[in-house]
């Protein structure tokens, strides 16, 4: 029988984390936007309800000199404990170059080239919210990752392939699937645990996993569950919300690091 993989109580246990860390320090947020974004919306609306101070910077048209002018006084503001670049930027904008600008330790993003090297010897300094929203949800519902087929659909610097290196630490086998790979269906078949990381619906159908799979959906759209036997995250209330929490998380530890 299918199993939906609900986030709300995990949600709930890590924001009371935040709240707890939020009485021994006084994280500060800037916040980088290019256009209007639910994310954004959804993390303003958040800092708001736990009183935490940010900033927004919601930039018209910049260049890349522009957005790394911004990172530079951002750094050097000792007010400033988090940066945060809300994806997707503009096409004109050099992303790497302006990753590399955030301050390893105000990068609570773990975009940082720094940050992920860090992941992938296993010493891990501040990582991608989403990526340990995905991690924390198999840890809570008992899903051992031990020599476990893992596919990732999607091979984006700043979440498939920091998940890649997390996955592997966990002692995982992982497959990155893309928009040239050959044959998905069959190395869908033989997977364990799927995470979709791209934006395309019905990618897939459960029909085409193997029986007791996990399907992770950060940003996949819809999956149609013609199976039963298979267990999954919802669409609404799902990732989305556990990679703010795990954000203001990394918020709070980066204050901790800056002090």
């Amino acid at each position: 029988m299918s199993r939906v993989l609900k986030c709300s109580t995990l949600v709930s246990v890590i924001l009371t984390k935040v709240k707890k860390g939020l009485k021994k320090n006084t994280p500060f947020l800037a916040i980088i936007s290019f256009n209007k974004s639910k994310y954004s919306e959804l993390l303003i609306d958040k800092c708001l309800e736990l009183d935490i101070h940010f900033k927004h910077y919601n930039l018209d048209n910049p260049n890349t000199k522009d957005v790394i002018s911004l990172i530079d006084e951002l750094n050097k503001d000792d007010e400033i404990t988090g940066i945060l670049l809300v994806e997707p930027l503009p096409k004109n904008i050099d992303k790497y170059a302006c990753y590399e600008k955030i301050d390893i330790n105000k990068d609570i993003d773990g975009v940082n080239p720094i940050n992920q090297y860090y992941l992938s010897i296993n010493r891990p300094n501040i990582v991608n919210s989403t990526v340990l929203a995905v991690i924390k949800i198999l840890e809570f519902y008992n899903i051992s990752l031990i020599g476990k087929n893992v596919t990732i659909i999607g091979r984006s610097y700043n979440i498939s392939r920091p998940l890649a290196n997390y996955l592997i630490n966990l002692n995982s086998t992982v497959t990155i699937c893309h928009s040239k790979t050959r044959g998905l269906v069959n190395i869908l078949k033989n997977s364990d645990i799927v995470v979709g990381a791209t934006g395309v619906n019905n990618l897939f159908k459960s029909s085409d996993l193997k029986d007791g799979c996990v399907v992770i959906d950060i940003g996949l759209g819809e999956v149609l569950i013609d199976s039963d036997n298979i267990s999954y995250t919802p669409k609404t209330k799902g990732v989305g919300p556990l990679s703010i929490a795990f954000l203001l998380e990394n918020l709070v530890t980066s204050c901790k690091k800056l002090k």
